[in-house]
């Protein structure tokens, strides 16, 4: 593996000029060594904080909507040689774009990771607290898992790594497989869960970023249960295991967490003066106002359909569109505040983004298709000097509270039909997926919206479209189709081939109609195309990836 050499050779990232949350901010006059490091907490600290924006750095700026959102259909992209075009219509090859932007970004993540946990230990013997270095271990465990994850559910069988530097003499390696992948990833998040604190300054993880990340892993693992693929001898195989434990998990964060709240507005939770919201769980942190590459954060720049609006700013956003089905789908529920929050539509009024146009607020028009609205603040005089070139500002929500509530209800729900409060979790499980839907209501209608009315009965359609609607754009609804395709193959090869992919479509806010397809060629899902190819230059340094894999022993802790 090329980047075994090269990224997983990271050790002490630069810590010098970096300024978002209190925790970002670290200088040093000196050269970092392990000799000259890890002699106090505030050292730790410092050394973990490199994990929360510059390694996510390519994840981030295009590959989590290219495969999250475009690769689901939550999108539409007009130009074919896009890498996000490519992956929508399973066209993808191993020298795609981006392909390996991905896979290098996680790989960095988990090389910072590694050198953290395997150099930490000198702040013991420096007689730092062993309270505050388990911490730390819990921070890059926490990365750790999370990265190993993403990888999993993309690739399947890859690479477990914990020492980077004996790796470096000898990168032709066997990958591991996935359901040993999925377990170390769960392993990671269980230690993060043990030695995280239950609060932290803004922007840093807690037990409960832990515990809610746990749901989504635990789900994972229950879903790839179900479908019968973990080896009896090696785990356990029981889906109601991983569902119980997603439950316990989720409700602990829901019923302790009292420091988390939903906001009460959804469309504000995308704005960089919300940064670190009572809502956030894990963001990624990047730093407002830096022209420094690596600690900005890209989406903006990526995502927006126009340099007027963000107060001349570059904007290369405007070939990509919501899909008509996802489009469809939230005018059919009435949607008013997620849409809003999620797409621009000709007739919206943003009274927050351009601002220092003659208009002095952002008015859509001249729009026939939908252009991606979260994750635009604006320009710098909306964000309060936040937004410069290149850099939004804005921490790239990860985890939100909303998904914890909705993840409780999916594990209630479990391998059953159907949710209703004849138990004590029933209503709880209802409870909190209402309060989803509720703050999604248009509080000024003058009429109910019965179509995000709250529910008395609760299915996994109900589940799957609501998680579609309020997490679109935050990179999720392809690991959705992923872990049901764990065990309903079937229905997801279905659902992903009656898509409708690159149809156009007009839509005024009011009146949606539905247009022609691009023309434009396209493969047809199957099981293989549920998982990517692996980046050539990676396959080609490393030829065992292409091999069968072997299996990973994991330390009991």
């Amino acid at each position: 593996m090329k980047k075994i050499k090269n990224i997983l050779m990271i050790g002490l990232l630069s810590f010098a000029g970096v300024g978002c949350s209190d925790f970002l901010e670290v200088t040093s006059d000196q050269e970092l060594t392990y000799d000259t490091f890890y002699k106090t907490a505030s050292d730790c600290r410092s050394a973990t904080a490199a994990l929360y924006n510059a390694v996510w750095f390519n994840f981030n700026s295009k590959f989590m909507w290219e495969i999250g959102d475009a690769r689901a259909n939550n999108m539409y992209i007009d130009l074919a040689t896009y890498a996000s075009s490519v992956f929508n219509r399973f066209m993808e090859t191993s020298n795609t774009d981006d392909l390996e932007n991905g896979w290098d970004a996680l790989y960095s993540v988990i090389g910072q990771a590694d050198h953290i946990l395997n150099n930490i230990y000198r702040a013991s013997d420096n007689g730092v607290d062993a309270e505050v270095v388990n911490a730390c271990k819990g921070e890059a465990r926490f990365m750790r898992g999370v990265a190993y994850w993403y990888l999993a559910c993309i690739w399947g069988n890859v690479p477990i790594v914990e020492d980077p530097v004996q790796l470096s003499g000898n990168f032709v390696v066997h990958s591991n497989h996935r359901e040993d992948v999925l377990q170390y990833a769960i392993r990671d998040l269980e230690f993060a869960a043990a030695n995280l604190p239950k609060s932290d300054e803004p922007g840093r993880l807690t037990r409960y970023s832990a515990l809610g990340m746990l749901s989504r892993l635990y789900i994972t693992a229950a879903c790839y249960a179900r479908g019968g693929n973990f080896t009896p001898e090696r785990y356990e195989t029981n889906p109601d295991f991983y569902y119980q434990k997603a439950a316990e998990a989720a409700l602990t964060v829901l019923e302790e967490g009292t420091q988390y709240s939903l906001m009460s507005d959804y469309e504000q939770l995308f704005r960089v003066q919300n940064n670190n919201n009572p809502e956030s769980l894990f963001a990624l942190q990047w730093v407002p106002g830096s022209t420094v590459y690596g600690v900005g954060n890209r989406l903006q720049l990526n995502l927006c359909y126009s340099t007027e609006m963000l107060g001349g700013l570059k904007a290369y956003g405007g070939s990509g569109y919501l899909s008509a089905e996802f489009v469809e789908l939230m005018h059919n529920r009435g949607e008013l505040s997620r849409k809003r929050a999620t797409f621009f539509y000709t007739g919206a009024v943003y009274d927050y983004i351009g601002t220092d146009t003659d208009a002095g607020k952002w008015v859509v028009s001249g729009r026939s298709m939908c252009n991606v609205k979260k994750h635009i603040v604006g320009g710098t005089k909306d964000t309060d000097g936040g937004a410069v070139a290149e850099n939004s500002g804005l921490a790239t929500p990860m985890l939100r509270l909303a998904e914890v509530y909705l993840l409780y209800a999916e594990a209630v729900l479990g391998t059953g039909n159907e949710i209703d409060a004849t138990t004590v979790e029933g209503r709880k499980a209802l409870q909190y997926f209402n309060r989803v839907r509720e703050r999604a209501r248009d509080k000024e209608a003058e009429e109910p919206n019965e179509a995000l009315a709250d529910l008395d009965k609760l299915t996994l359609n109900d589940i799957w479209v609501e998680r579609r609607c309020e997490l679109a754009m935050e990179g999720q609804f392809w690991y959705d189709i992923v872990r049901r395709a764990f065990w309903d193959k079937e229905w997801v090869l279905d659902f992903l081939n009656n898509q409708n992919r690159g149809y156009k479509y007009t839509y005024n806010g009011t009146t949606f109609k539905w247009g022609k397809s691009d023309g434009r060629e396209a493969k047809p899902a199957t099981e293989e195309r549920l998982l990517l190819p692996y980046p050539l230059n990676e396959a080609t340094m490393n030829p065992l990836l292409r091999e069968e894999p072997a299996h990973f022993d994991i330390a009991e802790e």
